[in-house]
């Protein structure tokens, strides 16, 4: 085993650090090996504060005035969004997390320097930092240091325990609660500007769908969804036939799909209350109450029962074929994505300036998300921008568009990143609708930092796997026959990979 470290960029991080093997053979010597590594960790996350926020500090000395004539972007603070898109190209991490890391990394270095050097020292962790930084961040400023303070008195117990994360989380909100000079009220009222409802993916095609509410909304909401699923369980328990075999919670989860589909069911304490009340149907029945959109890309024949491969439902990620069918036989329509040759303009040149739906429509399926390395906003959320720009001489063409969200959109038009094609011989990222392989995007951060724009890539859902690959022929295809490479062969809303033509 390999006992000693040392850094690839030694011209910025010199010596290196060796774990005693010796150590390791004497009592006890295994468990001060861990404490000597937390304290690494803790002493590394404070240095790394400091160098992020010298990172932000450096950006923001440099001129950001951006290209001319653009109107104000980013609630003005280009600087802040350049260094969040800056470290989330250096980190590889999500612009969210960059965010998180360079408002904490300023405020632990410029605001609680007390708080800095605990952790620098190892007395406490960057979890027990963050606790601190995360609710003095809701104080007025002239309140947030003396918090810190006292805070950090009390990360440990009277015996002299170091409180876990969570122990100390609690006792920092209960705190940040008794110190906050604002009445409740008035915090309140603030805290209301807040609330939203936002989507997360899991694993097995499964959502979370979460909301952030007044606390007496949300109380009653979930009062009512344990009232129906309760209902729901004692009158299939007054049926014996009637096996339903579904727990509170999976009930309540039903429940509330149930009423959010159906459109305003009523669900006051008389309606509970009667003796013959409406039940909770299963996720199964509430299919008919999803739309989903089937598109079909041409020339692939996309097509249901003739596989067992997984689907892919946009912007969330993979799901059964059992449930793709189910959506596909509810959805009202099918749809064709046309290319030129079928009649719908995918290159208008410089003829008109926003593109029409139907380019819209293939901008959407073939970009898939942001273009902007490691964005994960979806498509239909995205701008359509011109990469050379429509002042530059840029043409309204599937070649000269790309998708990016308003954050990257506003970045780039500001010319402080830049979306360029690389004029080389290498590998395509996709067509110009005309099946044409266009050359790879580059996205530059501002400080030069060049990474390729891909498209979001399906292959690891929808791809056969490598060992199921049969011999390919000089196209790239079976032996037997097939598509040329590169033909799709999955829609964004709902796709699914079958061999049969469409019910159409």
């Amino acid at each position: 085993m390999e006992l000693g470290f040392a850094s690839r960029f030694p011209d910025v991080l010199a010596g290196g650090l060796e774990l005693a093997a010796k150590a390791l053979d004497q009592p006890g010597g295994t468990a001060r090996a861990l404490q000597a590594l937390a304290d690494f960790d803790a002493y590394s996350a404070a240095l790394r504060a400091v160098l992020v926020d010298r990172l932000a500090a450096e950006i923001a000395e440099e001129p950001l005035e951006g290209r001319h004539g653009q109107p104000t972007r980013l609630g003005g603070n280009i600087a802040h969004a350049v260094a969040v898109s800056e470290l989330a190209a250096l980190q590889g991490t999500s612009e969210h997390t960059a965010a998180r890391a360079l408002n904490f990394s300023t405020a632990l270095v410029n605001t609680h320097p007390a708080v800095h050097e605990a952790l620098a020292s190892g007395d406490i962790t960057e979890a027990h930092a963050r606790a601190v930084i995360d609710q003095a961040a809701t104080l007025p400023q002239h309140a947030a240091e003396p918090y810190a303070l006292e805070a950090l008195a009390r990360v440990r117990t009277r015996k002299g325990r170091l409180r876990t994360p969570g122990e100390f989380r609690a006792v920092a909100r209960d705190l940040r609660e008794r110190l906050h000079p604002d009445s409740m009220t008035h915090r309140r009222a603030a805290a209301r500007e807040d609330r939203r409802v936002w989507l997360q993916t899991e694993d097995d095609g499964l959502c979370t769908l979460s909301a952030l509410l007044p606390a007496e909304t949300a109380a009653e909401m979930y009062g009512r969804l344990d009232a129906l699923a309760r209902t729901t369980r004692a009158r299939a328990g007054d049926h014996r036939d009637r096996q339903d075999g579904r727990t509170l919670a999976q009930l309540r989860a039903d429940a509330l799909a149930h009423l959010v589909l159906t459109d305003g069911v009523r669900t006051d304490r008389q309606w509970l209350a009667a003796k013959s009340p409406a039940t909770v149907p299963f996720p199964e029945e509430l299919l008919a109450g999803v739309k989903a959109e089937i598109v079909v890309h041409i020339p692939a024949a996309v097509a249901l029962g003739a596989s067992d491969a997984p689907a892919f439902l946009d912007g969330q990620g993979p799901i059964d074929p059992a449930t793709a069918r189910a959506l596909a036989a509810a959805a009202p329509t099918w749809q064709r994505l046309f290319t030129d040759a079928e009649g719908t303009p995918l290159a208008l040149g410089r003829t008109a300036y926003r593109p029409p739906a139907g380019l819209r429509r293939f901008l959407e399926y073939r970009d898939g998300a942001c273009r902007v390395p490691g964005c994960t906003r979806p498509a239909r959320t995205a701008e359509a921008d011109h990469t050379t720009e429509w002042q530059d001489g840029g043409a309204t063409d599937a070649a000269n568009l790309a998708l990016l969200c308003s954050r990257h959109h506003a970045l780039k038009s500001l010319a402080l990143h830049r979306l360029t094609r690389e004029r080389t011989t290498g590998d395509a990222d996709g067509t110009d609708g005309t099946g044409t392989p266009a050359p790879p995007l580059i996205w530059t951060t501002f400080l030069g930092r060049a990474l390729p724009a891909e498209p979001l890539d399906g292959d690891h859902v929808l791809a056969p796997r490598a060992t199921d690959h049969p011999p390919r022929g000089s196209w790239g295809e079976p032996a037997t026959g097939g598509e040329p490479p590169g033909t799709p062969v999955y829609s964004a809303d709902v796709a699914v990979r079958e061999e049969s033509p469409p019910p159409f």
